[in-house]
Formats: structure tokens, C-alpha cells, sequence
């Protein structure tokens, strides 16, 4: 504190009043004490001459002495704005300079003067005035002594009876610290001149602050000293205590688990190491004054610019959300972040914190696998049963084919010599054709069992999309069948409904769950007694709704508020993980759902999933089955594939109608297609050893002759990412292996421009 701001407030504060005039008798200021005592504010005084207050015969007395450089008292009438007088008394001290001002100390004519500034002892400071050549003590407040514990001698120090030595003297007994009160380091030194500011801790623990100065009296500007004294015991210890606990939440920021950072206007102001480490820098001063944005991943940066308004700009909380951060090297990772609004360092900013969930999301999706994997073990009895049924039929039916085919050989061997109106081999080759028809229709079987392996098995990256939610409903039924049919019966209400935007295969792997847990909710042996029922119905506008309902044991209110919670089961040890409702809760929320039961114990189970509709969504129908087309102009046909007998049984199919070449890689494919012979369609397959279907592909587009968009391509199923990316992104038709000559010729139509006249 400056000696002018020291000096302020101890006029400000006193309760005395104090007046300072011009030279002229103008009133230049006047504290709040003297505008009290004479009724008026301090505005409508500033600026106003004492004439205009006293009168006549009084100003001319005191006007007479306002030159004067010693002390002067005198006591005059003050009109006050009621119109009566008040008495005052003036002691006024000039400086020895004319163009300094006047200091005036003012109080009613009738009050004795017992001592100088009397208010003072109600401020919160100790006052001490002392005359260094005499030691004399002309000044001591209430508040001085009750600091230095000598309130028994506050009247005989007001009195003049103390000397400065007299008080130390004291002080020592007291047992403080008597060297603050030294005025010099011998009686015959000057002390040094200005304000003076130390502290000093006494014996009994306190802290005081003194602020000296020296005081001008009667010209003599360094014979006095004032001294103020305060106690800053608790302010210390208040202000020790927060440096303390700054400290503390420093080190506690600097050792959080989480990544946390500040920022203002959008750029760093702090980092804590969690955070550094995490996005791989060594020194914070490489990342202050950075815009934030360069550690966001560009696909979330205009999520995470809209959270940024929301804290920085609406003064919201910026719940918490997953954010990709990107680190130093190029590399990213996932993180739930959030963002709050605070002050910081007196300036409006926002603190992050972000945990790295990268390894609990590489966790989740570790126990996603075990699940699907423990799901894949409870239907491997049923998926073996189902394999086996039809397999059974078709190597069967296959060796009665072969035989009779020998037995239908050898009589119409026979029937050369006897003429072949005596064999019945019309009969026989009808029985031959039905028995391959069954066979047919057992591969049919198994090959749409293995496709439906193929979908529960995907482990690529969630994709979202147009899903005819029947389509995945049927699939999981189809899976659970041999769970389903011995104990209860399966009703299916589909109703008319748009398409769902989802992941068909999450919605398979929910739905197959959901199945599972309703048949296991039922007892085995009395399937007609029960039922299990698929509904699937439109909600409200934007929302299509399934219920998986069962007529099982139903669940107590204690199991039913905890049938979401991961390893929570009822199962016994060894049957179940408890994280299969877990996860379906969880992947239905990501599909932007939810999924919720309702049960009663005795009376079954109903799970409903929301789920939200694909955008342009239109209620899908049953689609009508394409039949082949009867006729179409015979055309030229290439197809490549590296397995000489799926080349050879192409060749078979397609040879029937039209010209067909087979050539078996990519290689021998670019020849022909250079050669300039005009392919009408290109049958190809997507994967295959040196040169690649897709390589196929690219060079021949790149050419622009129009017979890359005669490309079909075929494919096993089982895709790289490129691959995966390629499909996305061409046009071309796409079969699958193990096809059938319906899809064949179905492909060939759309390209050859099939008819539908008969051959």
C-alpha cells in the first residue's frame, strides 16, 4: 500500500472530521464525518467558499490566520440549511509551502478536546506517534495497545507520562518481539525517510504489519514517526491455507487419470501431464496457444465445435460424449469427454476432462466376441442337427439316383434285344428326377445355413443402413429353430412396416438372443401348451417396435430391475455369462433404439426393441419372387474364375443359351478383354491369386469401352477390407457362391435385356 492510498483510507475511515481549504477559504475536500456532523453531502460541499457558511464577524477572525505556518485553533458559527448555528472549532496546519493546502481538523465548540484524534481508537489498526529526537510519545490509539497487550497503560501513555523507551520497556515484559518497535539503531541515528513496510511473527505466534512513515510538524519533516500497526495473524493463515490447497488441487489435476485441459477463446492455456502423455508430447509449452481443434479427429471436429458453443459461448454443460483426440504422431483414440464452464485466472474458459477409453472399448468388444461365442456354443447341437437333417436326405437321395440310374442302364440295355416298349423307363426316370429335386432342395438347406453362419460371424465395423427388419428376424428364427420347436410355438405377426436404420447383423445377433432366452424360459415337452411370439408392428411416427414375447416363468421384480446389468444371471455357474441382455441393451442404444421388458412372475416375458426408421423410409412388402426369363438373345460371355470346376459348372449353366469362355486368372482375363472381342457380360470372381478380380476390374474401366459395366462378380463371402470398400462402391451385380442357376440367368437377363415371350 502507497503512502497516498495509506493515507486515504485512514481519512476515509476516521471518524473525526477532517476538512481540506484552499488558501482562499475554498473547501477543496471533506470526509464523511465532517459532512455528518454539518447535515450536508459531500458533493454540494466540494467547491464551496466558508464564507458562505460562517459569518461576517467569524470568518474575519479565522480568515486572519489561515496564512500562518504553526497550529492554529479557532472557533466559529456554521449555518447550518435548517438555519440554526452550530458552533465549531477549527485547528488548522499549514504547510510551509503557500501552495499547499490547509488541513483543518473540525469538531462542535462544546466537546472537550481530551485528546487528539479520539475516533481513531475505532479503527481497526494501532496508531503510534513518536518524536525521534525526544523520544517522546505523542500519540497512542486504543487499538495499539490492545496489540501489544499494554491497555493498563493507555491512559498514562495519552497523558505524555511514557517515553518510546518506557514502552519497549513494557513491551518486553509482555515477552513480544520489542525490536519492531525500535525507531532506529541508536538514539542520535535519522531513520530512513518515505513508508516503511515489514512484518514480524511475536512470540505467541501472531503476525503484525507495520507501515511507517515519517510526519511533517512545524516544518520539521523527519523528527516524527508514524507508525500503523495491524494483526495479519489470520489473514496469513487464511492465505497460507489457500496457497496450500492451490497446491494440492495442482498436484491433484497433475495426477488425475484423466486427461484435463483449459481453454480460452479456443486455444490451450493448460495441460495437465495425463493429457500430454496421452496425445504424446514431452513439454507443455508445445501445445499452449494451440488451437484445440488440432487435437481433434477430423471426422468429430463439427461435433465437437457445436460443444464448444455450448460451454464457451451458451455457458452450458457439454455433457458427456465419445471424442476422437488425435495424438502427435497422426494416430488417434477414443475418449468420453466433457466440458464445463469456469473462470480461470479471471478470464471465461472451459475445462475438459477425458478419459482414454480406448482399452475398455477393446474390452467391451472382447467379451461382444465371447458372447457371440458362447451363443455360437449353445446352437452348435441345433445349427450339427440342422446341417446333418438335410445332408442326410441328400446323400441318400444321391445314391438312390445313382442307382437307379444303373438299374434304368442296364434295362434299357436289356431292352435292345426285346424292344423297348417292354421297359417302364418313363416311370423310372420321373422317380429319378424327384429324388435330385430332393437333393436340391437339401443343399438349398444347407447352403442357407451356412450363409446364416456367415451373418452371426461378422466381426467388421458397425454399418448402419436401410435393414428390412423382417430379414434378420428370420434369420434368428431360423438359427433358434431347434431351440423353438420342442418347447413352444412360434407365431409370427409381421405387420406392414418402413425400413429400419440399423446394422442388420447387431439386429440378428439381439434378436437370436432374445429367442434364445424366451426358449429357455420354457420347459421342454409340452411345445403345444406354449408359445412364443414375434410381433412386428409400426409405433409412433419414426419408430418401428418388435416384441419378442413368451408364455415361460416370467421374472420377480427383484431380477427384472436387474435384467440390463452386465453379469447378472439366474443361470447356473457354467451356462451363462450374464452379459448377453448386457450387450443387446447396448448394441440397440448404439443403433440409436432401446430395448425394455416387461414381465410378471407366472405369467411369460415380453422384450420390445424401438428402433428408428431408415430416412425416406417407405412400409416395406413382401416381395414378389422374379421368375427367369423364358427368352433372351443369345450373347457372348467371358468368365474368369481360378477354380477350373466353378469355371467348368458356369460354363455349363450359361452354355445352354449362349457362347461362353473360360479362362482361370487375371492374367489370361486381361488378354481376352484386350483382344477386342465383344463381351456382352463378364462373369468374375472377386478374389483370386496374383491378378485379382478386382485389379480385372480397373483396368478395363480405365480403358472407357463400356465392359466394366457388364461385370457380375461373384463372390465366396469372406472379404478383406479393400474388398469390403470395392463392393461398396461399384454398381456391378454381386452373386454369391454357392449360387444357383436362377440367379444366373436372372443377372444375365438385366444385362442382355431378357424377354418374356416364350422360347
Amino acid at each position: 500500500m502507497s503512502t497516498e492510498q495509506w493515507a486515504h483510507r485512514f481519512f476515509e475511515l476516521s471518524t473525526e472530521p477532517y476538512v481540506i481549504l484552499g488558501r482562499d477559504g475554498v473547501l477543496l475536500e471533506a470526509n464523511p464525518a465532517f459532512g455528518h456532523l454539518v447535515g450536508l453531502s459531500l458533493t454540494s460541499l466540494r467547491g464551496m467558499a466558508l464564507q458562505d457558511f460562517i459569518p461576517i464577524e467569524d470568518a474575519a477572525v479565522l480568515f486572519a490566520h489561515l496564512g500562518s505556518t504553526s497550529p492554529t485553533s479557532r472557533t466559529c458559527r456554521w449555518r447550518r440549511p435548517d438555519g440554526s448555528w452550530l458552533p465549531l472549532s477549527w485547528r488548522i496546519t499549514a504547510a510551509a509551502v503557500e501552495s499547499e493546502p490547509l488541513y483543518c481538523a473540525v469538531r462542535r465548540a462544546e466537546e472537550p478536546s481530551a485528546a487528539p484524534w479520539p475516533e481513531s481508537d475505532y479503527l481497526p489498526f494501532g496508531l503510534y506517534l513518536v518524536d525521534i529526537r525526544t523520544r517522546r510519545v505523542h500519540y497512542v490509539n486504543h487499538r495499539f495497545c490492545q496489540l501489544w497487550g499494554i491497555t493498563a497503560l493507555e491512559g498514562a501513555i495519552q497523558r505524555g507520562e511514557l517515553s518510546h523507551d518506557e514502552v519497549i520497556h513494557h513491551c518486553l515484559k509482555a515477552g513480544d518481539a520489542a525490536e519492531f518497535l525500535r525507531l532506529c539503531a541508536a538514539p542520535d541515528q535519522g531513520c530512513v525517510p518515505g513508508l516503511l513496510e515489514d512484518e514480524a511473527t511475536l512470540s505467541d505466534g501472531r503476525t503484525l504489519r507495520r507501515l511507517s512513515t515519517s510526519s511533517s510538524v512545524a516544518g520539521d519533516a523527519m523528527r516524527y514517526r508514524l507508525f500503523a500497526f495491524e494483526d495479519v495473524t489470520e489473514r496469513k493463515r487464511t492465505q497460507e491455507a489457500l496457497r496450500r490447497s492451490e497446491e494440492s488441487f495442482r498436484r491433484l489435476i497433475d495426477r488425475a487419470p484423466e486427461g484435463i485441459f483449459v481453454h480460452t477463446q479456443r486455444r490451450f492455456i493448460y495441460a495437465n501431464p495425463t493429457l500430454l502423455r496421452a496425445l504424446g508430447y514431452d513439454d507443455p509449452a508445445e501445445l499452449m496457444a494451440k488451437p484445440i481443434w488440432s487435437i481433434v479427429h477430423p471426422d468429430d471436429l463439427e461435433l465437437v465445435k457445436d460443444r464448444v458453443h455450448t460451454a464457451a459461448v451458451k455457458g452450458a454443460l457439454a455433457p458427456l460424449r465419445e471424442v476422437r483426440y488425435l495424438r502427435r504422431d497422426g494416430t488417434w483414440y477414443d475418449a468420453e469427454s466433457v466440458g464445463i464452464p469456469i473462470e480461470f485466472d479471471g478470464h471465461e474458459a472451459v475445462v475438459v476432462m477425458a478419459r482414454d477409453i480406448t482399452e475398455r472399448k477393446q474390452a467391451q468388444s472382447q467379451l461382444l466376441q465371447n458372447d457371440r461365442m458362447v451363443l455360437a456354443g449353445t446352437l452348435a447341437a441345433g445349427v450339427g442337427h440342422e446341417i446333418n437333417n438335410p445332408l442326410t436326405y441328400v446323400m441318400a437321395n444321391l445314391a438312390s439316383a445313382i442307382e437307379s440310374m444303373n438299374r434304368l442302364g442296364a434295362e434299357l440295355t436289356r431292352a435292345g434285344e426285346h424292344g423297348p416298349g417292354s421297359v417302364a423307363w418313363p416311370a423310372t426316370l420321373h422317380d429319378t428326377e424327384a429324388l435330385l429335386k430332393e437333393a436340391q432342395e437339401g443343399a438349398m438347406r444347407v447352403r442357407n445355413i451356412v450363409r446364416d453362419l456367415k451373418f452371426i460371424s461378422r466381426q467388421d465395423e458397425e454399418r448402419r443402413e436401410a435393414v428390412d427388419v423382417r430379414q434378420p428376424l428370420d434369420f434368428s428364427i431360423n438359427m433358434a429353430a431347434s431351440q423353438l420347436r420342442h418347447r413352444a410355438r412360434l407365431i409370427k405377426k409381421y405387420e406392414s412396416v418402413p425400413r429400419v436404420y440399423a446394422d442388420g447383423s447387431r439386429l440378428g445377433q439381439v434378436f437370436l438372443n432374445l429367442l434364445v432366452n424366451a426358449a429357455q424360459a420354457i420347459p421342454e415337452g409340452n411345445a403345444e401348451e406354449h408359445h412364443i411370439t414375434v410381433w412386428v408392428r409400426a409405433g409412433p411416427p419414426g419408430i418401428v417396435l418388435v416384441d419378442v414375447s413368451d408364455s415361460g416363468c416370467g421374472m420377480t421384480p427383484a431380477v427384472l430391475s436387474r435384467v440390463f446389468d452386465p453379469f447378472f444371471t439366474t443361470k447356473p455357474v457354467g451356462k451363462g455369462t450374464g452379459l448377453g441382455l448386457s450387450i443387446c441393451h447396448s448394441l440397440i442404444r448404439k443403433q440409436g433404439g432401446d430395448i425394455t421388458v416387461r414381465s410378471e412372475l407366472g405369467q411369460g416375458t415380453t422384450f420390445t426393441v424401438t428402433l428408428p426408421t431408415a430416412p425416406d423410409a417407405v412400409p416395406t412388402q413382401a416381395a414378389p419372387v422374379a421368375s427367369a426369363p423364358h427368352a433372351e438373345r443369345r450373347g457372348q460371355v467371358l468368365v474368369i474364375d481360378d477354380e477350373p470346376a466353378v469355371g467348368r459348372s458356369l460354363a455349363r449353366i450359361i452354355g445352354m443359351r449362349h457362347r461362353v469362355t473360360v479362362v482361370n486368372n487375371g492374367e489370361d482375363a486381361l488378354a481376352v478383354l484386350t483382344s477386342g472381342a465383344p463381351f456382352d457380360a463378364v462373369f468374375c470372381d472377386l478374389m483370386m491369386p496374383g491378378i485379382s478380380g478386382m485389379d480385372v476390374y480397373e483396368r478395363v474401366r480405365e480403358r472407357g469401352d463400356g465392359i466394366a459395366e457388364r461385370f457380375i462378380f461373384i463372390t465366396g463371402g469372406s472379404y478383406t477390407t479393400r474388398a469390403r470398400q470395392f463392393l461398396e462402391r461399384v454398381p456391378n451385380l454381386q452373386i454369391e457362391k454357392p449360387f444357383d442357376v436362377e440367379s444366373i440367368h436372372q443377372g444375365l437377363g438385366q444385362l442382355l435385356g431378357a424377354s418374356r415371350g416364350s422360347e
